[in-house]
């Protein structure tokens, strides 16, 4: 039986999942190769739920993403996949030149809308080529100055929102907060963005002689690096289901476990000991699937 659902992420704190791409001292973060946009893979999201079950039910975690490979080779059946996590709403602070004050605000795209609205079963509908949002007016995003109007259609309004409900504990002022301060930009602005305005923090490490580096002074080496991260505040979706195994399904215990997981806190990526990765996390569907008996139909003769 196939099952399929939609997940929601806020972060908490920076994440980084490292990518392929580091220059230098720069520690790049894992991208899409189709847009360049940042992204949780998959792996990660699933690795980190396996990791929290199975430090509270190690049997429970076996049964729901499969045992881990033995010696022999042989790896247990999966029952419940995640797919990637992808960017919905960055944060952004601009300038409205209305007011001549700084406003907080989520930024996202028409792609990232459209494909969203699409695994959400939420309405899918076209843009215009100008940035569009809750407020209107000139704004400055970035060093860019945007000209944002208001959505045209009721069917554009409906698909910039998230398929179900918040988390109570995002629900209040978080929610009320991003429904106030939206600007959705057409692809290639919402690209250079993601370019240039990713969190970013330089980092330094001084080592002993001898370690990882030489240097001939005395004391040592200072080593500096910029880490680029997926910023707090940001919300990211994901698809995820069950693919129950007909002899052993999941059962209500072990669901209630994975729903506890997947909709509380939980850390993603790398740098955990410094505080980075921490999401709260959500999901549109919480029920256990049931599996339905075929139903046969007798042909008359």
């Amino acid at each position: 039986m196939n099952d399929f659902r939609t997940g929601y992420l806020y972060t908490l704190a920076p994440i980084h999942c490292g990518g392929e791409g580091d220059l230098g001292n720069i520690l790049d973060i894992v991208r899409e190769v189709h847009t360049d946009f940042p992204y949780i893979p998959g792996s990660s999201l699933r690795g980190s739920l396996r990791w929290d079950v199975n430090s509270i039910n190690p049997a429970a975690a076996d049964k729901l993403f499969g045992k881990e490979l033995s010696a022999d080779g042989q790896m247990g059946i999966h029952q419940v996949w995640f797919g990637d996590a992808r960017l919905l709403w960055v944060p952004m602070r601009t300038m409205s030149m209305n007011g001549n004050r700084n406003v907080f605000t989520w930024v996202s795209c028409h792609s990232l809308i459209r494909d969203h609205a699409l695994l959400s079963r939420l309405p899918v509908t076209g843009f215009p080529d100008n940035p569009v949002g809750t407020h209107t007016g000139t704004y400055y995003v970035a060093d860019a100055q945007l000209q944002v109007s208001k959505p045209e259609t009721e069917l554009q309004q409906q698909a910039i929102a998230l398929a179900g409900d918040w988390t109570p504990s995002l629900s209040s002022a978080v929610k009320s907060t991003w429904e106030k301060n939206r600007i959705v930009l057409p692809d290639s602005d919402f690209q250079t963005l993601m370019e240039h305005s990713l969190w970013t923090q330089i980092r330094n490490k001084i080592n002993k002689v001898g370690e990882e580096e030489e240097d001939d002074s005395e004391g040592g080496a200072e080593i500096f690096w910029t880490d680029v991260c997926i910023p707090r505040d940001t919300i990211l979706y994901y698809s995820w289901g069950y693919k129950l195994n007909k002899l052993n399904p999941v059962t209500e215990p072990e669901h209630n476990l994975l729903k506890d997981v997947v909709t509380g806190l939980f850390q993603i990526g790398g740098q955990a000991n410094i505080g980075r990765g921490w999401v709260q996390g959500w999901v549109t569907n919480k029920t256990l699937p049931t599996e339905q008996p075929n139903q046969l139909t007798q042909v008359e003769s």
